[in-house]
């Protein structure tokens, strides 16, 4: 499951001696800098004069949204407290009362879906399943170096239905560093075969994440958002009637990219026979394995069975992380899982969630997308365009997922109607948009394979012009149609 994990991006400092800042006179400085300009930013707001058809309350809704994905980006403190800060200004500022919208508005189903996610992906990251996947096909792949670009980035987005792009990036770029990379002597900034796989990977992570609504937190939270303020549910098989498609082909649009650009070397008969020796000692699956298909065997196809029994996604998610620790079961321990949460995510996305009832509330954001994109679209088909063209590049502004929802999907789905646009065509793209960034390379998940050093900032950008152009183009002509057959 794509947990917020890849919105939790960050534009400050991204090394792993975040926890030392502060130490330092330089790092304090900036620190404070980023802290002043937060305030400036809302002081700035509060002292200038109110737009045309805004109200006060809207403007500071939209400045402290704004304060706040500014402090999320450059990260001074972490982006929980930031949020929370954002929050409690907020009846400050006359946007919501306390009782009254900002602490009910921080709870929904959303957060429990997150942290059932958390379960389910420590769960599956201690089975053998993702390396048997890898080796299973690469037998298929017979050395053939771009075949096995695909078999690695195909393991990827299947296993990416279910798990955090982050821990799936980690792990499947690890296991291509120590099973091919390091075996063919794959030297890291000059092996085309590295820079394939490890920004395939990459891709692949955050496609398959797109495919279910289980794929990613983002997806849940924009039809949480979607039913909210539209009454519209998306069930889980009509999301993936919609967005595995369109998945699919962008998937096979990456590999082409990613082999096209960067032409991998070709494998050895050595290096391959080193591959078979490594996939043979992984051994056969063992009770835990097997105790994990079952229950995710049995979650999926409730989910499934949902388009029927109107059972909640988010309710057997959690069924699903309860099963984990039955007795006989016992495949997570409580240390296991509360170690696999990341309550910085948790709290950020409820933080959001309030900022953007605030937004809400005030009609904030559907001016602001009133006085943008709506003087773009003439027509259904103008806006939708419009739409899917601008929000990669919205994403590349506005890096953190939830944010990215909040600010968007609100707007967009009011303004629907008035185009004769099913507003499930705006909370495909707006969430698929918030979860996926093929340009950016300075991104949390795609940091994962970064770090491993085969590739540099301007690869992954070459990399991952065809996939954006495709994925807005997608986005602009196939989406609506299937959202219309499907039945929205």
């Amino acid at each position: 499951m794509n947990a917020a994990g890849n919105n939790d991006a960050r534009c400050g400092n991204r090394s792993e001696g975040r926890a030392e800042r502060g130490s330092g006179g330089a790092s304090l400085a900036k620190r404070a800098l980023c802290v002043a300009v937060a305030v400036v930013l809302v002081a700035a707001a509060w002292l200038g004069p109110t737009p045309e058809g805004l109200t006060e309350a809207g403007k500071m809704s939209l400045a402290l949204m704004v304060a706040g994905i500014f402090l999320w980006v450059t990260e001074p403190v972490p982006v929980a407290i930031a949020g929370l800060v954002m929050m409690v200004l907020m009846p400050v500022f006359g946007v919501l009362e306390f009782n009254g919208g900002v602490w009910s508005g921080f709870i929904s189903s959303v957060i429990f879906f997150i942290l059932a996610s958390f379960g389910i992906t420590a769960a599956l990251l201690k089975t053998k399943l993702p390396t048997k996947i890898v080796f299973a096909l690469m037998r298929l792949t017979k050395g053939n170096a771009r075949a096995t670009v695909f078999a690695f980035m195909l393991s990827a987005a299947v296993l990416s239905f279910f798990i955090s792009d982050l821990p799936c990036t980690a792990l499947f770029s690890g296991i291509a560093v120590s099973s091919i990379l390091k075996i063919e002597g794959c030297e890291p900034g000059k092996s085309n075969l590295g820079r394939a796989l490890m920004i395939g990977i990459t891709y692949a992570s955050v496609v398959g994440g797109q495919s279910i609504p289980s794929g990613s937190a983002m997806n849940i939270m924009a039809m949480n958002v979607l039913s909210a303020n539209t009454g519209i549910t998306i069930s889980f098989l009509d999301w993936t009637a919609i967005c595995m498609p369109i998945a699919l082909v962008l998937l096979v649009v990456c590999w082409l990219s990613v082999t096209l650009v960067f032409r991998p070397e070709p494998i050895s008969a050595t290096t391959m026979a080193r591959i078979e020796e490594k996939g043979r000692a992984v051994g056969k699956l063992e009770a835990l394995d097997w105790k994990v298909l079952g229950i995710m065997g049995v979650t999926f196809a409730l989910w499934i069975a949902s388009n029927w029994t109107g059972w909640d996604a988010t309710a057997i998610a959690v069924l699903c992380l309860v099963l984990f620790f039955l007795p006989g079961l016992d495949v997570l321990t409580w240390r296991e899982y509360t170690a696999s949460v990341s309550w910085n995510i948790v709290l950020l996305i409820g933080c959001v969630q309030s900022l953007s009832g605030g937004v809400k509330e005030q009609g904030a954001a559907s001016w602001l997308f009133g006085s943008t994109v709506g003087k773009l679209a003439v027509s259904g088909a103008a806006i939708v365009g419009a739409t899917a063209a601008l929000l990669p590049l919205l994403r590349l502004v506005i890096p953190v997922g939830p944010a990215f929802i909040a600010i968007c999907l609100i707007p967009l789905a009011s303004m629907s109607a008035a185009f004769g646009v099913s507003p499930v065509v705006f909370t495909v793209i707006v969430a698929v948009n918030a979860s996926t960034t093929f340009l950016m390379g300075v991104d949390s998940n795609n940091m994962l394979s970064f770090r491993h050093g085969y590739w540099k900032m301007v690869d992954f950008f070459k990399a991952g012009v065809l996939p954006t152009a495709a994925m807005m183009a997608l986005h602009a002509t196939v989406l609506a149609p299937l959202v219309a057959a499907v039945g929205y």
